[in-house]
């Protein structure tokens, strides 16, 4: 099934992740200053403290960056800002809302800093829009303003939030758009979204054989750049293929799009996306703590279990919104084992342990219930007991 090839794929990494570590303990002769030109190490804080990339002076100003303080003893943190209806090739653009809107759409373009991106990460460090327009009487929620990428529509609030997406010009993606339509030009919307171009590892090419086979100028070549290649180092980014969303921390806190603590707004209808959970070496288990779990239920009054959440007949107005979390039990209670969680099932029975692969993926059809409030979810993983 497709949760076995993500967790494929997080496997794959972590196998990557640990040869990667292995090599950089035994050669300690990598000097701070280059450690600073990887993608791991080169975001900084600007001193508006913000999320800038670190570079030298003449590379900040010639690509049209402003230098905002300074990082160590390599350069300038520069912050990087694309305009509305421009293009940018940078490994890192920072994205903000302009002074004025005065263009409908405002639409950024981002191209492949080399032949080696395969996925695109953005983060949104600020992203306040126009919140969504509930009609009540037809169970309908619209964007006004809002921002479209790939397969996504987000309006509302999204702080903090991020997504991956697929990058491969090999694979017929040329470039990606964001494009922000306002139709409104809703006046507090506010965004600044940090955009980072992630290298796969690059096929290794043939070269020929000497007498002495490692000592050549080809290989010597390899050992200055092996710690500055941007795709070696972008591995522990990386996301496994299929995730939207990936969590590389022990613990941490998942929310829905549009969430809000005190449930004055709903999740977004027509989405699905994929959650993905970093294992770590040693780890068998993990453990999610609703803090907030509310999502309609095909059968009302039902516990928000499996059959209760997404029908298998085919009926107008048929409810289909849920969280599918594979290999999942609820804690402490081995007679429920659910597979998709809807309705308040998780507010009424907080604690779940799944063991991996260490993912979620969540759907909402196209109608909207005042139900819909969505979730935040605490995770923690670890070893079994």
């Amino acid at each position: 099934m497709w949760f076995y090839l993500v967790f494929l794929s997080l496997s794959l990494i972590n196998s990557c992740l640990a040869l990667e570590l292995n090599v950089h303990n035994t050669n300690e002769s990598v000097s701070h200053r280059e450690a600073r030109r990887s993608p791991l190490t080169d975001s900084c804080v600007t001193s508006d403290d913000t999320t800038g990339t670190c570079m030298s002076r003449f590379k900040c100003l010639s690509s049209g960056g402003i230098p905002k303080g300074y990082c160590s003893s390599f350069g300038v943190c520069c912050e990087t800002n694309l305009q509305c209806n421009m293009a940018s090739r940078l490994k890192r653009t920072i994205i903000k809302n302009p002074a004025v809107f005065n263009s409908n759409p405002c639409i950024y373009t981002i191209q492949p800093y080399s032949p080696d991106v395969c996925q695109l990460l953005i983060q949104f460090e600020r992203f306040e829009m126009q919140p969504p327009n509930y009609d009540a009487g037809n169970n309908v929620l619209e964007c006004g303003d809002n921002l479209s990428i790939g397969d996504f529509t987000l309006c509302g609030d999204n702080n903090g939030q991020h997504l991956y997406l697929p990058f491969n010009v090999a694979s017929g993606v040329p470039e990606i758009t964001l494009t922000f339509n306002l139709p409104n030009r809703w006046s507090a919307s506010i965004w600044r979204l940090v955009v980072t171009q992630l290298e796969c590892p690059a096929q290794p090419k043939k070269r020929a054989q000497s007498f002495m086979p490692f000592v050549n100028g080809n290989n010597l070549q390899n050992l200055r750049t092996i710690f500055t290649s941007h795709s070696n180092a972008d591995l522990e980014l990386l996301a496994p293929h299929g995730c939207h969303q990936y969590y590389t921390q022990l613990t941490g806190s998942i929310k829905s799009f549009n969430y809000k603590p005190d449930g004055s707004t709903y999740y977004l209808p027509n989405m699905n996306y994929v959650i993905c959970i970093k294992p770590t070496g040693g780890v068998n288990m993990i453990e999610y703590q609703a803090q907030k779990f509310s999502m309609s239920n095909a059968i009302p009054g039902s516990p928000g279990y499996d059959g209760d959440c997404r029908g298998t007949i085919q009926t107008p107005f048929r409810r289909e919104d849920y969280l599918m979390i594979p290999q999942s039990y609820v804690a402490n209670s081995m007679s429920i084992l659910p597979t998709y969680y809807c309705g308040t099932s998780l507010q009424t029975n907080p604690s779940l342990v799944a063991s991996a692969p260490f993912i979620m993926y969540f759907s909402s059809d196209e109608f909207t219930d005042t139900t819909e409030t969505g979730f935040d979810i605490r995770y923690t993983v670890r070893t079994m007991y």
